[in-house]
């Protein structure tokens, strides 16, 4: 298996970011108009950062587990 490249890294961690601000406003937006009751919304929020979270870990943790160290 090729190692992932620094800039293929960057390139997740961007889109995994960019998903998160689109849904974080699509949650707040639905908040706004009533669709979501504030307690709901929080809930959904804290859902997607854990899972922004753990994506943008994995991505780091791949990276860094897939070069050869130099000792």
């Amino acid at each position: 298996m090729r190692p992932l490249s620094q800039a293929s890294a960057r390139y997740i961690i961007l889109m995994v970011a960019g998903g998160y601000i689109v849904v974080l406003g699509l949650v707040e937006a639905a908040r706004i108009v009533g669709a979501l009751d504030t307690i709901q919304a929080g809930e959904v929020l804290r859902q997607i950062t854990t899972v922004a979270s753990l994506s943008v870990g994995a991505v780091l943790g791949f990276y860094i587990a897939s070069h050869q160290r130099q000792s």
